[in-house]
């Protein structure tokens, strides 16, 4: 199966063209940190919990769990294995750590299947399937994964959008048990820790390659505690903004831009780049679901009498 993932890469390399590349990067692109990111928070600030918990349950899960998988086997990338695969470079550039399975594929399905499975519309399924389905192809085409690290992806995704989805309405149903989930959150973000952390690497590991799976911990701790806070606390309801929701959109995306172009670079000087972009990672899900929904309190229409 290797060998057969590796010719096939081959074949795909020999089909490129410099428009072919531009289109799939750019497909490539919607299934980074930002843009998937800027999606949660237009969902939660447009249409409230229901549809960006559940599939929010399921992306910040599944990104640890996939963090984890690939601590778990060593996959090489396609150009380690196989040294005439030439990615595309701005791909390549993006494609660090170990191969299998799939991020962008892992991120894009949870994230695209999760919004599909909680609307149970048609169109919102004929719409992410395309979306999965482009990103999925994306990642061979430009060279930087085999088709078996994008089929663990999905076989990774698929159960985690059903189950977490389930556990996000149990929590609906029982909001004085919510604890429970965000305490096995907590259990499950130290357990990958301490497995990453301390599982022996293979002698020619990148020593960076766990970075990632350590900015995923902080994500998904940010995530939970997040939604816990904001359950309890803030209970946002986007329909009480009437047509402020656009404006909560666009300003909130906005300093989601500038938190990931900027805050790493603030606070590097007192903990470190390293340590930053770990406190970035718990603090996009934080402005998401928390800070940025607390201010927004200030607009809600008064009900009337």
């Amino acid at each position: 199966m290797n060998a057969l993932g590796l010719e096939f890469l081959k074949r795909l390399q020999e089909w490129r063209t410099p428009a072919i590349e531009e289109f799939f990067l750019q497909i490539t692109r919607s299934g980074e940190g930002f843009w998937l990111l800027a999606i949660a928070g237009t969902i939660f600030w447009l249409f409230g919990a229901r549809l960006a918990y559940r599939m929010g349950f399921a992306l910040a899960t599944g990104d640890l769990l996939a963090g984890a998988l690939k601590s778990t086997f060593c996959v090489a990338r396609p150009w380690v294995r196989d040294p005439s695969i030439v990615p595309v470079p701005e791909a390549q550039h993006g494609a660090f750590g170990y191969s299998f399975p799939s991020g962008h594929a892992t991120n894009v399905t949870l994230l695209g299947g999760g919004l599909a499975a909680a609307a149970r519309k048609w169109w919102v399924w004929a719409l992410a399937i395309l979306w999965i389905a482009l990103v999925a192809a994306s990642r061979p085409v430009l060279g930087v994964h085999t088709p078996v690290d994008v089929a663990g992806a999905l076989l990774l995704a698929i159960p985690l959008i059903w189950g977490m989805g389930r556990i996000y309405d149990w929590t609906e149903r029982n909001p004085d048990k919510r604890w429970v989930v965000l305490a096995g959150a907590v259990l499950v973000a130290l357990a990958a820790w301490a497995f990453v952390r301390f599982k022996p690497l293979p002698p020619d590991a990148d020593p960076n390659f766990c970075k990632d799976a350590f900015r995923a911990v902080w994500g998904m701790l940010g995530f939970f505690v997040g939604w816990h806070v904001e359950r309890k606390h803030v209970r946002f309801d986007p329909a009480k903004l009437g047509g402020y929701r656009v404006v909560a959109v666009a300003v909130g995306v906005l300093v989601l831009a500038l938190m990931i172009d900027h805050l790493p670079r603030l606070l590097a000087p007192f903990l470190g780049l390293e340590i930053a972009s770990y406190v970035l990672a718990a603090a996009n899900p934080l402005w998401i679901f928390v800070v940025w929904p607390f201010l927004l309190k200030g607009l809600e229409k008064p009900a009337p009498r």
